[in-house]
């Protein structure tokens, strides 16, 4: 038999372990489908160049980084603007309640992997928008290092 102050420290025990996992509370996954159609919204305004479509999915916060519709075109199609883009591809979405990662391709035609873009985005008054783009994705090897690397765009 167990006696009543090991019954006890084991109740106190269990307590404390509930209490300290309902601190943590997971992000809504219905996130995820208003993530992937901001993605196809800013793919859709990138391919017509719409830059006012572009600037309505962006975060103000984009400007204190010097970012805009522009460089965001600028950044897409190329210096001298002959890449052919036909879409965001193979993408990769992380995000915490109010941040977003997306990492994807810019592709063409050919479906070639290799101009990749990380969209960095946060949620805002109860809307994902846009906060930055960088080139590059990084390898991301666990949860850990996503929510470290959102965390770090922001």
């Amino acid at each position: 038999m167990i006696s009543k102050k090991t019954r006890a420290l084991l109740t106190t025990g269990a307590i404390i372990i509930l209490l300290a996992g309902c601190g943590v509370k997971t992000p809504s996954r219905d996130h995820i489908p208003i993530l992937k159609e901001r993605l196809y919204e800013l793919q859709l305004a990138v391919a017509d160049k719409d830059r006012a479509a572009i600037d309505s999915l962006l975060s103000v916060k984009m400007l204190d980084i010097d970012q805009s519709s522009d460089s965001l075109l600028s950044f897409v199609y190329g210096p001298g603007g002959d890449f052919a883009f036909e879409h965001f591809g193979n993408y990769d979405i992380a995000y915490t309640r109010d941040k977003a990662r997306i990492d994807c391709f810019m592709m063409d035609t050919t479906r070639a992997m290799d101009r990749p873009i990380t969209f960095t985005l946060i949620y805002d008054d109860e809307q994902w928008l846009f906060k930055r783009f960088e080139t590059g994705l990084p390898a991301l090897t666990d949860t850990t290092d996503i929510v470290d690397s959102i965390a770090d765009s922001i």
